[in-house]
């Protein structure tokens, strides 16, 4: 699933569009992309750098930032919105934002200020209802998730 810009809204997919699968991890839900998903984002000067993210545990499994665009392969799982139940006009902000704060507890050169910038502009291309409140949730308690993690799950590559 490619996303080409947040400049324009788009539909949100429909529940269990295909790209990912729902489970449950420690009794809360989880879930895994099944495919390679990635966003563009529409703004002139948006700059995520040029890296990449690997797994530590499988290999497979990757982040790539490249200027204004942002990829995540096949695998990678995260648990949806922090502290709620995950619509479904939120599971490709919620995996963007995750996977982007993750890099950033890794040691990726990106700030807290893109990483939610992004995921409003991604919320406004999916018509989330709520993204005035997701994204001042976000910025009032986003420091919380950006500590670095130890051990680190994600080896970091420079491009």
């Amino acid at each position: 699933m490619f996303l080409e810009s947040c400049s324009t809204p788009a539909a949100a997919p429909v529940p269990v569009a295909g790209w990912y699968e729902g489970t449950i991890y420690e009794d809360k839900p989880f879930y895994i992309t099944k495919n390679a998903v990635s966003w563009t984002s529409g703004r002139k000067k948006a700059d995520f750098g040029r890296w990449t993210a690997v797994s530590a545990y499988d290999s497979s499994i990757r982040m790539q930032a490249e200027g204004g665009r942002f990829c995540i392969t096949p695998g990678y799982g995260w648990d949806g919105v922090t502290c709620s139940s995950t619509p479904p006009d939120m599971l490709l902000p919620s995996l963007f934002h995750d996977a982007m704060l993750h890099a950033k507890m890794n040691g990726a050169p990106i700030s807290r200020s893109q990483i939610d910038l992004a995921f409003y502009d991604i919320m406004t291309s999916q018509n989330a209802r709520c993204k005035g409140l997701y994204y001042r949730f976000a910025r009032l308690f986003g420091w919380c998730f950006t500590f670095p993690q130890h051990p680190n799950t994600l080896i970091i590559r420079k491009n």
